[in-house]
């Protein structure tokens, strides 16, 4: 949403004295046709829920079914229902057009739940991958997800994104705090707490911290959530705004909006030494610095024009030209994690829209066409955008492909959900 510019323009008020991976256009349209067999419950298993093996099908189809990479095809597709290789019959699995189908057990011994993974290429007539992993039933979602992950690299030769986390700022409680999901929306987790307005929030690269904004000490400073001790600590609280913070690629610096000096401008500030640099120079409201993926250059929103418009600069802050021209009011830019896109909310309409461009500022994209759309942040696979829309009245999360399609709502509670960050990869167990 457009709460930074807003919260920028009301403290100058008060303060101012009067690599390249393979890309899904290289594989054209053909996505490749998988069937995901019910698992199946292992005769040495302890009493579990039998139900549990159409679960574990679920939810890789809908891990894969959200990939660009994959067709999914229901069970009234398939020539017959298979428990094992040894029951595959190739030529009828052929004559449907299946490439490969993903077929397993499981079982429970002790509190230990146990499942058994196999991926079938119908090619090559045999297994191309299998795996066994243990852990918890309370941990099911994030086991199916990692053989999800799995599925996708053994298939594509691409990283999955099933295990990967959103950050995002939720009213659920009648207050902005900062809550983590799984990427699909599933095991929502509050962050902050104690009622204060939390604001952008950001993943560091090692996956151990969050930035986010608080006014905690009411003023909007910025705080580092630490997971592995749980502990949230003051990082930047220079006097008015500390916000929109965004993490180097490399972990050791933070480009951030200070409105310190009156107005708000682009600053860096080093993880290890605090110290700070400046990056623009004018009387503009400069925000919502996005680096590049190389690091060597900054995405950012500047009204220098007259309106909100997304312009780049060099990591130092020379070289700064404007990318976009088309809309009145362009923001939170987001640079692609392949480096050729950013995506920003555009308002062309009345409304805004999530839109994407190449860094040449040529080929622009409307991804969305129905309410606000606002917030896009890229998954680390650099194929799928989560954002936030209020086409249903209120503020929730959606996620959707590169190209606009697939869109599908990730939360579902009453109040607004606003500012998602994607986590970069992750690995369950890490």
């Amino acid at each position: 949403m457009r709460v930074i510019y807003a919260v920028i323009i009301c403290y100058i008020s008060i303060l101012l004295p009067q690599e390249v991976h393979l890309k899904i256009t290289d594989r054209g349209t053909e996505r490749i046709r998988i069937a995901i067999m019910p698992f199946v419950l292992d005769s040495t298993s302890q009493a579990i829920d039998t139900g549990l093996g159409n679960n574990i099908a679920q939810i890789i189809t809908d891990d894969l079914a959200f990939s660009p990479f994959f067709t999914v095809l229901n069970f009234d597709f398939f020539p017959t229902m298979v428990r094992s290789e040894s029951e595959i019959i190739k030529v009828d699995w052929l004559n449907s057009g299946v490439q490969a189908i993903v077929l397993g057990n499981f079982k429970k011994i002790g509190v230990e739940l146990q499942i058994e993974a196999r991926l079938f290429s119908i090619g090559a007539n045999r297994s191309i991958y299998k795996r066994n992993i243990k852990g918890s039933p309370d941990d099911l979602r994030h086991i199916v997800h990692s053989i999800s992950d799995d599925i996708v690299k053994a298939l594509t030769g691409e990283k999955g994104i099933a295990q990967t986390k959103i950050a995002f700022i939720s009213k659920r409680t009648g207050n902005k705090e900062l809550y983590t999901c799984d990427y699909d929306g599933y095991n929502i987790n509050q962050i902050s707490s104690g009622g204060h307005i939390s604001l952008t929030p950001d993943w560091s690269p090692d996956l151990l911290s969050l930035t986010f904004t608080s006014f905690r000490l009411e003023n909007p400073d910025l705080f580092i959530y630490n997971f592995e001790t749980g502990k949230t600590e003051i990082f930047s609280r220079f006097k008015g705004l500390n916000a929109a913070a965004a993490y180097s690629p490399d972990g050791r610096k933070i480009a951030i909006a200070l409105s310190k000096d009156g107005n708000s401008e682009i600053y860096i500030i080093d993880t290890r030494t605090k110290s700070l640099k400046r990056l623009t120079h004018n009387y503009n409201i400069e925000t919502s610095p996005s680096w590049s993926p190389d690091g060597h250059y900054i995405t950012f929103t500047s009204d220098r024009s007259g309106t909100p418009q997304v312009y780049i600069m060099d990591e130092d802050g020379a070289n700064v030209r404007r990318l976009t021209f088309e809309g009145d009011y362009n923001d939170q830019p987001s640079w692609s994690p392949r480096g050729d896109k950013i995506a920003y909310a555009s308002r062309t309409r009345g409304q805004f829209d999530i839109a994407v461009i190449d860094v040449s500022g040529e080929n622009i994209t409307y991804l969305t066409s129905i309410g606000n759309n606002e917030d896009p942040d890229w998954a680390p696979d650099g194929y799928h955008i989560v954002f936030s829309s209020d086409r249903l009245g209120t503020y929730q999360l959606y996620e959707t492909l590169f190209d606009g399609s697939q869109i599908r709502r990730i939360t579902n509670s009453v109040n607004d959900n606003v500012s998602p960050a994607w986590s970069p990869l992750f690995k369950w167990g890490k």
